[in-house]
């Protein structure tokens, strides 16, 4: 076997994680990226000792790693999406994409306080999508894209919100109209997805592919440009299809509150929930009776009805950025009713925001 097919060990882990690290190593800037290239080389070594270890670990938020080894094989990822630098940036941002697509990586993300190291991850994605590059904006978006779209994680509360924020800026800011319909249409896709599974109350749902023709409807389309988009959204959506068992590793835990009892989503009515665990979930979500799904899509409703509504200052009456904002916020509350389930007719906390 050759040196390439066995860089980053015998794990699923580190068949995503080797080459990617070994790319960073040759486009780095020995002098100024020297930690980055040590990190990398750490990394390879301690995941050629590595094998995976199933579901062990439930603790472990990287699939087949033990939870004492996880922070510390995706730290040179954190590292390499930090430098800012595109040359070291763009295969991390590849790496990253495959880690959400694939399964890899799993959990709950909402707070540094929730799951540290994936949080850093994904805001170091969303910094990245700042940095005014071309193709490190679609790279950003694919990465996002692909992390709300994973079904073994839970991109939920402020991360989510910074996710949405993030995919606007770059419609609002990138230099290129390609970038900037690319990331209207990641928009729309994010919203079909929380939106569906808020309806549904479950990440296990059948998610629909948003349709770009329709969304350009009126706007000077580029054919070229529309077939580009619908196969970069395609390719993200689809990136799952085929990964064995990817449901079975969905350790998400979804607390609802209905009659002041604490309850867990199906996947999780058979595993045995510690009595402390229990306690401090009951007391953190007193008084609410929705899942954390459904807490998300409020919480996303609720920001585009604030973004909708902003207006301009007396400095800047004529502010486009702005109007372009409010208009696309507009546009996806439209998606959001224009799909909405019994949900969001039934639920009294939806009709005042209506």
């Amino acid at each position: 076997m050759s040196f390439s097919q066995t860089l980053g060990g015998p794990s699923r882990c580190g068949r995503v994680l080797g080459p990617s690290l070994d790319k960073i190593i040759k486009n780095a800037a020995w002098r100024k990226h020297s930690h980055i290239v040590s990190s990398c080389k750490s990394t390879l070594e301690k995941l050629d000792t590595l094998s995976d270890t199933g579901l062990s670990d439930p603790k472990s938020h990287v699939l087949g790693i033990s939870s004492s080894d996880a922070d510390f094989v995706l730290a040179p990822i954190l590292l390499a999406l930090d430098s800012n630098y595109v040359k070291v940036a763009e295969p991390a941002l590849e790496c990253t994409f495959k880690l959400f697509s694939l399964g890899i990586v799993r959990g709950e993300i909402d707070s540094k306080a929730s799951n540290p190291i994936l949080y850093k991850i994904v805001e170091s994605v969303c910094k990245l999508g700042g940095i005014g590059d071309e193709s490190v904006e679609l790279a950003v978006l694919r990465v996002l894209l692909s992390a709300v779209r994973c079904p073994c994680v839970l991109i939920r509360g402020n991360c989510l919100i910074h996710v949405v924020r993030t995919c606007y800026n770059v419609y609002l800011g990138s230099l290129t109209g390609t970038n900037q319909a690319c990331a209207k249409s990641v928009l729309v896709q994010i919203m079909l997805i929380v939106f569906t599974r808020a309806v549904e109350d479950s990440m296990d749902v059948s998610i629909k592919t948003v349709s770009v023709n329709e969304l350009l409807e009126f706007t000077d389309k580029n054919l070229n440009e529309v077939q580009f988009i619908k196969s970069f959204i395609s390719d993200v959506m689809n990136a799952s299809e085929g990964v064995p068992d990817l449901k079975l590793f969905q350790p998400i835990m979804v607390r609802e509150l209905q009659n002041g009892e604490t309850k867990w989503s199906k996947r999780e009515q058979n595993e045995e929930v510690e009595e402390e665990e229990m306690k401090e979930g009951t007391e953190s979500g007193s008084g609410v009776d929705s899942s954390k799904i459904r807490e998300d899509g409020f919480h996303v409703f609720r920001n585009l009805c604030k973004l909708s509504m902003k207006f301009s200052t007396l400095e800047n009456i004529d502010d486009q950025v702005l109007l372009r904002g409010k208009t696309l916020s507009l546009e996806l509350l439209k998606v959001i009713m224009d799909n909405e389930g019994p949900i969001w007719r039934t639920n009294e906390r939806q009709f005042i925001l209506y």
